[in-house]
């Protein structure tokens, strides 16, 4: 039975050698099987103590071709609208300095920084709990068109807040991901994927954190060797 994915995802395409094929008119995208990532936790409103279980990224897919030199690790960026796995879809692919409507260049910028955060964490090897979960949710909670719409999860916080840190000081640009493509279905009802290679990281992110901006969100802490 297809799984759906609980979000709008945005595709990161760390690949540059696609980037120009890609941009020329409309391009298929897929999900495929449900990799088991799926990450739980109590939502941190005592109002509504409600458990949240959801699939989390990366969520392995293809867009361009169904082959193995086209596949990602695909992020979502709504928890809003839906999609399906083992599924394909039509669509148009962006730049993170594009105009992509309901979407602003802070929020899309911050979104490219923590999914390239998530791949230097280990990616689809990450852990789910610590790195997985948290990740996605501090992703969606900066894409949600409406303030509280997402749950908000605990663990989540300081990765919000260190997103949006790096982007208020300047330290992350749009600039600063000229790889990472956003994927936006014809069907409107149908999530925005953001995609990432398991391959070489956009951006230097751990060397960011690592020159100081961990200062504002305690404590944060990272594996070591990354």
């Amino acid at each position: 039975m297809k799984r759906p994915v609980p979000a709008i995802c945005l595709a990161i395409a760390a690949y540059a050698g696609v980037t120009a094929q890609l941009l020329a008119g409309t391009t298929s995208f897929g999900l495929l099987g449900d990799p088991g990532q799926t990450y739980t936790f109590t939502r941190s409103d005592p109002r509504i103590p409600t458990t949240i279980q959801d699939p989390v990224a990366p969520y392995p897919g293809w867009i361009g071709a169904d082959v193995s030199g086209d596949l990602y690790g695909f992020f979502c960026i709504d928890y809003l609208k839906g999609a399906n796995w083992s599924t394909s879809y039509l669509g148009t692919v962006y730049h993170v300095q594009d105009s992509i409507p309901g979407k602003s260049t802070e929020q899309l910028v911050e979104a490219a920084y923590l999914s390239d955060l998530l791949y230097q964490l280990g990616g689809s090897s990450a852990s789910t709990n610590l790195y997985q979960g948290p990740i996605s949710f501090a992703l969606w909670q900066i894409m949600d068109p409406t303030p509280g719409d997402v749950p908000v999860d605990p663990a989540a916080q300081a990765y919000v807040l260190l997103a949006q840190q790096a982007y208020s000081s300047g330290a992350i640009t749009a600039a600063r991901y000229p790889n990472t493509l956003i994927f936006v279905p014809n069907n409107d009802s149908i999530q925005d994927f953001m995609t990432l290679t398991e391959g070489i990281p956009e951006t230097g992110t751990l060397s960011l954190i690592a020159g100081g901006l961990l200062l504002v969100v305690g404590k944060l802490r990272l594996p070591r060797g990354r």
